[in-house]
């Protein structure tokens, strides 16, 4: 290719051969249970050379695309990520899953997680070091099984490129890079279930729901705290998905809820918010009616049987220590066809967060949100990741990191008539 002999001066300019593009990969995939889609923003693309490690039906429409353009190309199951091996499914004693591999941790096999390879001590083929992904598949009778194929290796995908702006600069570089598809696809098969349909052991049992802080939740929250606890550009992410979810004219419940119940943009009926601190909820000037309630304590909800359109529950889900209780209470009060949709990241408060949410994967605590929903009823599951956005620069947390507060989010609908 030669260089252009020109430089594009804005965004609306068409992409060239050598040009830098900030663009956005997605990838929807379906594991059987659960429709997911999972973003990464790429804030600087280099057309010359990243374009080859694209499907080459998306590679093939980006010289020439503008602001706004999309792309897509369907994937057959293990063809960027390689192919499901029966060869690198292992069969080994559970002893050899090394509990102490990190140091000063005791970390036990769950059926369903994912490790490091390193914790397999002592398998033939298998270093130290190995920091790739395995997945216990099977943990029975002192055996473990062990599954070392890619997380996503056994799905169809489907990736859509949109160019979100055309940058005034050249890569006259050659050579290839880190491809951003594989960053998009490294860890979201982490969310999938157990080929045979078994639920994961997430370590949600009684151990795994307790908190560093065992103090009564009122006096943690007596104090108002009048803060959004994500970024500006994760919560617009927020918004745009509830308002993609939300019905026309619906009566929502914002559980867990304080100040801001992010339903901007939306025409509601009725907006109820639970939560615990009054002050808070008080500043809500959204809510039409405000409930303050600790469902640690009591999970029932005070709402009539398939009463409600909707229910959101914001960066808030990982202090329920009896989540499936609250999610059964919230399968009742939905009318049918009613939605809960449920959004995190990875900021919270550690002390009053379940100890198992610290002990788990991004994305596989995605995929055990999705367990509860599933668990508890709801049908129609899905799941959206959103990752690698710029951290707004007015940030209070710019000057740590580059990107924004991933969002995480899993939602399910009520079925019948």
């Amino acid at each position: 290719m030669n260089a252009p002999s020109h430089s594009p001066t804005t965004s609306e300019s068409a992409l060239e051969d050598h040009g830098l593009a900030s663009l956005t990969l997605a990838a929807t995939w379906f594991d059987g249970r659960t429709t997911h889609e999972d973003q990464l923003h790429v804030d600087k693309f280099s057309v010359w050379r990243e374009i080859d490690l694209l499907p080459s039906a998306i590679a093939s429409s980006i010289p020439g695309m503008r602001a706004g353009d999309e792309a897509q190309g369907r994937l057959r199951a293990g063809e960027t990520v390689g192919p499901w091996n029966h060869a690198l499914s292992i069969v080994t004693q559970a002893t050899r899953f090394d509990r102490h591999y990190r140091r000063g941790l005791d970390v036990p096999p769950r059926l369903g997680r994912f490790y490091p390879q390193g914790f397999l001590h002592g398998v033939n083929g298998i270093f130290k070091e190995a920091i790739a992904p395995f997945r216990i598949v099977d943990l029975t009778d002192g055996r473990l099984a062990a599954d070392l194929n890619h997380p996503l290796a056994r799905f169809d995908l489907t990736v859509k490129l949109r160019l979100d702006e055309v940058l005034p600069a050249y890569d006259r570089r050659g050579g290839r890079c880190v491809s951003s598809l594989d960053d998009l696809l490294k860890y979201p098969g982490f969310a999938a279930p157990l080929a045979d349909g078994q639920d994961t052991d997430y370590g949600d049992d009684t151990d795994g729901m307790t908190r560093m802080d065992h103090r009564a939740d009122a006096a943690f929250y007596a104090m108002s705290r009048m803060v959004q606890h994500l970024d500006s550009c994760a919560l617009e992410k927020i918004n745009g998905l509830y308002r993609r979810l939300m019905p026309a004219r619906a009566e929502v419940l914002d559980l867990m809820a304080s100040f801001d119940s992010h339903l901007q943009g939306i025409q509601l009926r009725k907006l109820h918010v639970l939560g615990m601190n009054k002050e808070e909820l008080d500043a809500n000037n959204t809510a039409d009616h405000r409930v303050v309630q600790d469902l640690n304590e009591s999970h029932a909800l005070p709402f009539d049987d398939a009463s409600l359109d909707a229910i959101v529950c914001t960066a808030s889900v990982e202090y329920l220590t009896r989540p499936s209780e609250v999610l059964n209470e919230a399968l009742r009060v939905l009318r049918p066809g009613g939605v809960l949709a449920i959004t995190f990241s990875n900021r919270w408060f550690p002390t009053k967060a379940i100890r198992v949410w610290s002990e788990l994967h991004e994305f596989e605590r995605l995929g055990m949100v999705t367990q509860w929903l599933n668990k508890a009823g709801f049908e129609d599951l899905h799941t959206l990741s959103s990752r690698g956005w710029p951290r707004p620069a007015d940030d209070r947390h710019g000057g740590e990191t580059p990107f924004s507060d991933p969002v995480y989010a899993a939602w399910g609908v009520k079925g019948g008539n």
